[in-house]
């Protein structure tokens, strides 16, 4: 008899017997899809966590929890730590080790959606882009993310306004109307989640200082290759779109430096300076005399200085890695807290929660494999009269074996079939059940591959003894006795 035969003819005693078939390829479908959901859970949010972190190194915040900065801030799923001086995060943009820094300012929700004041350098880290309108320019103008549009109704042209916190309810700012300008386009990030606005938006709104030049805004990144001159006091700042006084040097900052101090100290930072652009380390020494001579006059904080939520940084060199964090943490009013860490941290916390899971997971295949020995056992004793009488026929005593044995295994490659289903049916509804970000339908996972050969492994083990038994039965015996043990 040939291979097709015997998968043939396994096929049809599985379906001679569908009931108990179909409750053991249940058992093995839900184990798989627990296992399998929980592989594309691990992977979706470990890659929806990488891609959030947006080439973000560093953040500065009020004192408090890291992970709890990091959530708010870069995540936005936990409320902030505090409030930053400006004035401080101002002096801190203009750390050598530092290539580019974006402000960011929470404070109100609309309907659940967080409006951040920030630049739309904050935009460009997610590579987002319009699907309508123009960017935010002016004061109480806001870009919408895709979800936040989408869940708010809110289209091009529509007013709103914002309440303070972060729950749906609470004091609403009803004197300041934000007035949407632009839609994004889907990026899956968490962007799509917020509504952003200028940082003087959210000045304005919680009536703190800020500046009334905005016929100048536009889009700009924080970087070395630009300098502003700024005067906040007078409320004339030269901005863009949102900058206002965090500034940052130039490669040609030297010059300026021998035009304010002396010819010494300018020899000193400029050395620094060219060992900073270096990758080399700097001493903490050499750190406090830059921080200390290499800037204008910096504006003291003062009770009516305006203030932000986080400062979001991006290295200049691997060096600053080591020293920047310590420095903010030792020398400033701020604590720095490294995206990348905290969040490795807190996979760590959910990856035991994931374990957990899978080992129960786990106890159910077991418990599928079980089922699958009983239902293989009982068929046996059913069917003892059909195999002694297929050996009549001329089958041979391992074709009898091969004929059960693939019963266990198609019961587990089915399950392992369906679980795949269910694990993608449940990705797909939970969404929309607010549990998961819709990230649409998942791809295939190598380590679903690895499952299948684990639970064909488990079903072949589970048949091995009745069909051990299938093959060692006595034809004569059996027929002699109509097929009863």
């Amino acid at each position: 008899m040939n291979m097709m035969y015997e998968f043939r003819l396994a096929f049809l005693q599985l379906t001679a017997r569908a009931s108990g078939s179909l409750i053991s390829l249940l058992l093995f479908g839900i184990g798989i899809a627990m296992i399998s959901f929980l592989i594309l859970a691990s992977k979706q949010i470990d890659d929806q966590v990488k891609r959030n972190l947006a080439g973000i190194d560093l953040v500065a915040g009020a004192k408090g929890s890291p992970l709890q900065l990091i959530l708010s801030s870069v995540m936005h799923i936990d409320y902030p730590t505090g409030n930053i001086s400006l004035a401080e995060a101002d002096q801190l943009s203009r750390h050598p080790m530092i290539r580019e820094t974006i402000p960011v300012a929470l404070g109100d929700n609309h309907m659940g959606f967080r409006i951040v004041g920030t630049t739309l350098s904050y935009a460009t880290l997610y590579e987002a882009s319009l699907s309508e309108g123009v960017w935010h320019d002016k004061v109480l103008e806001v870009s919408l993310g895709y979800q936040a549009a989408k869940r708010t109704g809110l289209s091009l042209g529509d007013t709103f306004t914002g309440v303070h916190g972060f729950q749906t309810t609470g004091h609403s700012h009803d004197d300041h109307e934000y007035t949407v300008t632009g839609i994004m386009k889907r990026t899956g990030l968490v962007i799509d989640n917020l509504i952003l606005t200028s940082v003087e938006s959210v000045w304005k709104v919680h009536d703190q200082e800020y500046c009334d030049d905005h016929d100048h805004q536009h889009d700009h990144h924080h970087d070395h290759d630009h300098d502003h001159d700024h005067d906040c006091s007078d409320h004339h700042h030269d901005h863009h779109s949102g900058e206002y006084s965090i500034h940052h040097h130039n490669s040609g900052q030297n010059e300026s430096m021998t035009e304010h101090h002396d010819h010494h100290h300018a020899d000193m930072l400029g050395d620094i300076q060219k060992r900073v652009e270096a990758g080399e380390d700097i001493s903490a020494e050499e750190m406090a005399i830059f921080q200390q001579h290499s800037t204008g006059v910096v504006s003291t904080p003062t009770t009516n200085d305006p203030e932000i939520t986080a400062l979001l940084i991006m290295y200049r060199g691997p060096a600053a890695a080591i020293q920047l964090p310590r420095h903010i943490n030792e020398n400033t009013n701020m604590q720095a807290a490294s995206p990348a860490l905290e969040l490795h941290r807190l996979l760590s916390l959910l990856g035991y929660g994931f374990r957990t899971l899978k080992v129960l997971a786990w106890i159910i295949i077991i418990i599928s494999a079980i089922n699958v020995f009983i239902h293989l056992f009982n068929s046996l004793r059913q069917g003892l009269f059909e195999l002694a009488l297929m050996r009549v026929s001329g089958a041979g005593k391992g074709t009898i074996f091969v004929v059960v044995l693939l019963q266990g295994v198609f019961l587990a490659m089915g399950g392992w079939i369906l679980g795949l289903f269910l694990s993608r049916g449940i990705w797909l509804v939970l969404p929309s059940l607010q549990v998961l970000p819709s990230a649409g339908l998942p791809g295939f996972h190598s380590a679903e591959l690895l499952l299948l050969l684990y639970a064909t492994i488990a079903g072949a083990l589970a048949a091995a003894i009745p069909a051990s038994m299938a093959y060692n039965t006595d034809v004569h015996f059996t027929l002699k006795n109509n097929g009863r043990i």
